[in-house]
């Protein structure tokens, strides 16, 4: 009986030190004196979102509609853990831009001893990143860029191939995929095409473990994920992935000057040589960082353009000028000069952006201008990048898909900061030039011989899948595809 009476209270003990605990985190911007949304005891403000009721881009929507104008930035929490949303577009230039230097870190979870690949640039922080980014800076110059458009525009013809010549139904989203995936295991791994299907089934699981609850805990407490030896993706891929560029830099290494055809022998020719480990980390952050937005935003574009078929024959139309003047070929020059076709994905950028938010901690007190507010060392930041490109004080009728907003004349008008789908300053995504040409010669790779419609499969209006942190769509895209009779 004494036994059992111990455990209970012992029980209740425990409870009652929970329940403190988490009303104590919970309390952090009232102690502080920060507007904020009341959070619900252990969700915060996220459990719609938990739930699978809603994409966390809505309700980063509602939050910057509802206190925009009210204060620069407000309090919120997912789960227990304390964020500050940004909300005034100033605000976001300091810290993204002029002050980027506060805001080094984004606050992800790595652990390279145990899990080599998540030392890529995207997760790591701190002294390690800013090593890493200087040396991998020169990795994306253009003149690289311009030596690799062969490799990319290889898989844009199997692309066109894909997309036969009589009218069908034609599930998009895995036909994009296959571009995309070929074209990283291309530039990034140096595979062939003949070695594909193991890479492209391991692109597709290396993340099957993941959990919201089990990466929240790990950013939480990065030190006991860290003892307990916690790994964000599966192991098997996380093995062959290392792996695979183990055996690549191995036979890069045989041969003598030879013609530069990946990202492996950039990154192996750094001025302070990377290990393979590090090597092998920046390969998957290709994979980590832009396949599925890649895939996304090809998608969507041509959803869009099937739904207005008037802009889809105006960007053909500059296509094929732009290949006639290049004599049938896609240059470097070439596509410079794709001037509308580029309207077109960044109007897709906008309406669709793939990552709906930015992440970064302050690594230092930062002072606002102005302002009796402070956001401290350690504050975590939101900043709602789907909710400004939605913002009609900047954007009129934000819904509507009009690529004319993109007119040089057109976004001079607009504030700075108002278009953030790669990021900006110090931390904005490093191979932002190869993602704009990638989604641009898949672009002309579609629409040069094609058209497209909306089937029966369709889905209309479109509808993000709300599992997914990324703007994805619910359901694969499926168009009707028909090659043009006069080609």
């Amino acid at each position: 009986m004494e036994l059992m009476q111990h455990i209970l209270w012992s029980s209740l003990g425990a409870l009652a030190l929970f329940y403190a605990l988490v009303k104590f985190c919970l309390g952090y911007w009232k102690r502080r004196g920060i507007l904020h949304v009341k959070p619900k005891f252990l969700w915060g403000n996220i459990s719609e979102v938990v739930r699978g009721k809603k994409h966390v881009q809505q309700l980063l929507l509602y939050l910057y509609e509802s206190y925009k104008g009210r204060a620069p930035f407000i309090g919120c929490y997912v789960l227990c853990k304390a964020f500050l949303l940004i909300l005034d577009l100033e605000l976001v230039s300091n810290i993204l831009d002029s002050n980027d230097g506060y805001f080094t870190s984004r606050g992800l979870y790595n652990n390279v001893k145990v899990e080599p690949l998540s030392g890529n640039l995207f997760q790591l922080d701190g002294h390690r990143w800013r090593q890493l980014h200087a040396q991998s800076a020169p990795v994306f110059a253009a003149n690289n860029l311009h030596k690799l458009l062969p490799q990319l525009l290889k898989s844009s013809r199997k692309l066109q191939l894909g997309l036969g010549v009589r009218k069908q139904e034609l599930n998009v989203s895995q036909l994009l995929d296959s571009y995309n995936v070929e074209s990283i295991a291309k530039l990034a791994y140096g595979l062939s095409s003949e070695d594909l299907s193991e890479f492209s089934l391991m692109t597709r699981s290396y993340w099957s473990n993941w959990s919201l609850w089990r990466a929240y805990l790990a950013m939480e407490l990065p030190i006991l994920a860290r003892l307990v030896k916690y790994q964000s993706y599966e192991r098997l891929a996380n093995d062959y992935f290392y792996k695979l560029v183990q055996e690549q830099l191995q036979q890069q290494r045989k041969r003598d000057r030879q013609p530069l055809q990946s990202f492996l022998q950039l990154f192996a020719a750094t001025d302070k040589s990377l290990t393979d480990a590090q090597i092998a980390a920046q390969a998957f952050g290709f994979i980590l960082a832009g396949l599925q937005p890649l895939n996304a935003t090809l998608g969507f574009c041509l959803y869009e353009l099937a739904l207005q078929p008037e802009l889809q024959e105006r960007t053909r139309a500059e296509i094929k000028r732009v290949l006639k003047a290049n004599d049938g070929q896609l240059t470097t020059d070439g596509l410079k000069q794709l001037s509308y076709t580029k309207q077109v994905l960044n109007e897709t950028l906008r309406l669709h952006t793939p990552y709906p938010f930015l992440l970064r901690r302050a690594t230092r007190e930062f002072e606002l201008t102005e302002s009796v507010f402070v956001i401290a060392r350690g504050n975590n930041v939101v900043i709602p990048v789907a909710a400004i490109h939605r913002d009609p004080n900047i954007y009129v009728e934000p819904e509507r898909f009009d690529p004319e907003r993109f007119r040089p004349e057109a976004v001079l008008k607009r504030p700075a900061m108002s278009f953030l789908p790669f990021g900006q300053g110090l931390r904005g995504c490093i191979a932002k030039q190869l993602a704009e040409q990638q989604l641009l010669i898949g672009l002309v790779a579609l629409l040069e011989h094609h058209k497209y419609e909306p089937s029966a499969e369709t889905q209309i209006p479109m509808l993000y899948d709300p599992s997914k942190l990324l703007l994805i769509p619910r359901k694969d895209i499926k168009l009707s595809v028909q090659r043009l009779e006069k080609d």
